[in-house]
């Protein structure tokens, strides 16, 4: 039988699916991490209601969109249209060419994970009707998070540092949280036997200081990292490293790539990982979505 279940936002993801477009959230729950899986999510945007006609013209030779009437007005007070899709890229494709034919599109850039969260009112703490846990691990479909205001869990974090030279030659990597504090040192063992707060390994190479790394995130299982210039300095080294040493980042919980990328204009880089609900209980290779959240101050 089903129990209601607080859970917190941490990431979110989509995938557009031959069944239409899926949405991943993951939560931290007091009985630890959660994914909760939409399936068949239609994706929207906005045009005026008195363009629809030449929407129409437009479109004449898609397939897999639909026109609806609704109760919203756009910033000049003209009714407006809903223009729905079964994929979301098929949306920004679509919405793409119409304003090419100076088509007034409103809201495609809305992405569905954020779209579902807008549309419920939905910040961070939600409720969700909870299913047995079932046998082969998967996360349950179909459940629909509601808000759930004044709802924190006690997360996880680890906290990651670097030191390196001027050039950007990678020296050593410290961890600390989870109940651990954690240093890989490039380089032979060296200077006198001093006891130390925390735990120092040196390692051969750069490929095992990265893989320690990786192995150190899967065996503590934290649920938010954070740093000083995290993104932007840390993560960037570590994976220039991880390409110049053919050891791929490895920092969600399933074992899965750290998403990297770079904004086109201003240098800015963004950096997402992955995990499935509790190593503790699930290994699920079906999931390769965000699980823990990279956080920068």
């Amino acid at each position: 039988m089903a129990q209601l279940t607080e859970g917190f936002l941490l990431t979110r993801n989509w995938r557009d699916t031959a069944a239409g477009t899926e949405i991943d959230f993951w939560l931290a729950t007091d009985n630890g991490p959660r994914c909760v899986r939409l399936l068949s999510q239609t994706s929207v945007a906005f045009i005026p209601a008195e363009q629809c006609e030449h929407v129409e013209v437009v479109l004449r030779s898609e397939r897999g969109w639909k026109l609806r009437p609704l109760a919203l007005t756009d910033f000049h007070q003209r009714p407006a249209l809903g223009l729905y899709c079964q994929h979301y890229r098929q949306l920004l494709t679509l919405a793409k060419r119409l304003r090419e034919y100076g088509i007034d599109v409103y809201e495609a850039d809305v992405r569905p994970p954020e779209r579902y969260l807008m549309e419920r009112f939905i910040t961070a703490p939600v409720s969700f009707s909870d299913p047995p846990e079932r046998a082969d691990d998967t996360p349950h479909p179909g459940i629909q998070p509601k808000p759930a205001a004044g709802y924190r869990p006690r997360l996880r974090l680890a906290s990651l540092d670097i030191e390196t030279s001027p050039r950007g030659d990678l020296y050593s990597i410290a961890l600390e949280g989870c109940g651990q504090r954690q240093v890989y040192m490039l380089g032979p063992p060296n200077g006198p036997a001093t006891s130390f707060d925390f735990d120092l390994e040196y390692c051969d190479s750069h490929a095992q200081m990265l893989e320690r790394l990786n192995r150190w995130l899967e065996c503590h299982d934290p649920d938010v990292i954070i740093g000083w210039n995290l993104v932007q300095f840390d993560l960037r080294v570590l994976q220039r490293h991880a390409e110049r040493a053919d050891v791929p980042l490895r920092l969600g919980r399933d074992g899965s790539l750290m998403e990297w990328r770079e904004h086109s204009r201003n240098q800015h880089f963004f950096a997402a990982a992955a995990g499935p609900p509790d190593y503790r209980r699930h290994r699920s290779p079906e999931v390769s979505d965000l699980e823990f959240s990279v956080v920068q101050p």
